[in-house]
């Protein structure tokens, strides 16, 4: 299970003693509910691991991290963004609500840093005034109404009955003599290695499933190949069947269901009775029973070649199954990115109503994914001062640009954004076309209108010359999908 209520209290307790002061240098998410900080205390530095992944929940010193996929998470680019740099200020451990609120300044700048280990779980960067910058996880959306630019306020307190059960658990963290951060350090040593093997087998299932499917799959069909393949006598009958009808023709009359013939064999002669269908001719029944001897020939011969391709993927699927389950720890963990893949589906359901680009200065730019998230993003997401452009006189998405409070948007941001203004609207594909902007607070929505469907006020309008090289910057700038919180 995870760390219990007492033993966050006391890692909590020893990073405010021990840990205050230390500067961020470094931050990795490799996975939704994972991050890792790297703080610089005096003559040396420690990885910080916040973990609220449901039973390996913890906050702990980490001996090593797990690997970042070569796709980094947009939570990891906030966190080195708006963390670098910046000092530990506090730590604090809300024991009713199950969160940790670690305290970050720099020159006056504050930013939290926020763990919630209670389920569902997540992580949360928030701003000097607790709006969330971002977040990491797939348990907050409607349910707990966080978003970029949200409020953030502590989960509802867990009863009085759980917490009293909580706080009856015994601490299990047990220091060493040469610890230097001896609770925190416990701690790991208490769920580190269960994390790594946990993970690893869910890595080594995920990899597993495509080839315990193909064979199943694969296996289920070649079975029934082979039993095509065994029908060459039943194809050698119709033939013999066909010509001893050939040969009597003159004795079949139409309209008979069945006829006994003479057969000339190697054996000798023999009386065979022959099915007729009432409806065929003569000819046509003895024609139809070599169409018959034809067809299943051929059936059997491609049946054949199916049978060896089949026979080639159950043995490659039986040989990667084999080379999977040989795989040790280490081997597995190196491809983290696989449980960043929920299976099963395209998107998260619930996620974030906005596609997220990375603009000039890594400027954020959000895209509305379709009718009804363009309201969502432009009157529940985005801030009365945030910029929000659109292709002027076309449909399209909604496009904000999250700016500070009286801040001045950089004309290459601007030129960024209405790019993808462009992009996402019927204007796709066109050499130019006019963009609008305002800010949020002069759009608005009429009683009445369809999704999407919105009228503004004192809007800016400039027609925009598409540049290809900018726009193919912007759409690879896409960090994986925000709706995932990955």
């Amino acid at each position: 299970m995870s760390l219990r209520p007492v033993e966050f209290g006391e890692v909590v307790a020893e990073a405010a003693a021990r840990l205050v002061g230390a500067v961020a240098q470094k931050a990795w998410c490799p996975l939704p509910r994972l991050a890792y900080v790297e703080l610089r205390v005096p003559g040396r530095s420690v990885v910080l691991c916040l973990c609220a992944e449901g039973e390996l929940s913890r906050l702990s010193v980490a001996e090593d991290r797990f690997p970042t996929p070569g796709e980094p998470a947009p939570f990891q680019r906030w966190l080195r963004q708006e963390l670098t740099g910046f000092k530990l200020q506090a730590a604090r451990y809300l024991e009713e609500s199950r969160a940790i609120v670690l305290e970050f300044d720099r020159e006056g700048v504050r930013r939290r840093l926020v763990m919630e280990v209670g389920a569902p779980g997540g992580l949360l960067l928030l701003s000097d005034n607790n709006r969330v910058l971002m977040l990491s996880g797939e348990g907050f959306g409607p349910r707990r109404n966080l978003y970029p630019g949200a409020q953030w306020s502590p989960p509802e307190p867990v009863s009085a009955e759980a917490l009293a059960k909580g706080r009856a658990q015994p601490s299990r963290l047990e220091p060493k003599e040469d610890d230097t951060l001896p609770r925190l350090q416990a701690a790991e040593r208490v769920l580190g290695q269960k994390d790594r093997t946990s993970r690893a087998d869910t890595i080594r299932r995920r990899l597993a499933q495509p080839y315990r499917a193909r064979l199943k799959r694969s296996s289920r069909t070649l079975e029934k190949v082979r039993a095509e393949t065994q029908r060459g006598p039943e194809a050698e009958k119709h033939r013999e069947v066909g010509e001893l009808l050939a040969q009597n023709l003159h004795r079949l009359k139409r309209g008979a269901s069945q006829v006994t013939l003479t057969s000339y064999t190697e054996a000798g002669v023999e009386e065979v009775q022959v099915k007729l269908d009432p409806k065929r001719t003569p000819k046509e029944e003895a024609d139809w029973h070599f169409h018959q001897y034809r067809r299943l020939l051929r059936g059997v011969e491609q049946a054949r070649h199916r049978e060896a391709e089949l026979a080639r993927e159950v043995a490659h699927a039986q040989t990667a199954l084999t080379q999977i389950e040989d795989m040790d720890d280490a081997a597995l963990l190196a491809q983290v990115e696989v449980l960043q893949v929920t299976q099963g589906e395209e998107g998260p359901k619930g996620g974030l109503p906005f596609k997220e680009y990375v603009g000039h200065g890594g400027a954020r730019i959000w895209v509305g994914r379709g009718a009804e998230d363009n309201d969502q993003l432009t009157f529940k997401v985005a801030r009365p001062w945030h910029l929000w452009l659109h292709a002027r006189g076309l449909p399209g998405s909604h496009v904000v640009v999250p700016v500070e409070k009286n801040a001045e948007v950089a004309q290459e941001v601007l030129l960024d954004a209405a790019h993808l203004a462009l992009h996402h609207s019927g204007a796709k594909g066109e050499p130019r076309g006019e963009v609008s902007y305002m800010p949020v607070k002069f759009v608005r929505k009429l009683k009445g209108a369809a999704p999407g469907q919105v009228t503004y006020a004192r809007e800016k309008t400039f027609v925009v010359r598409m540049e290809p090289e900018r726009l193919e910057r912007l759409l690879k700038s896409r960090h994986g999908d925000p709706g995932s919180l990955s």
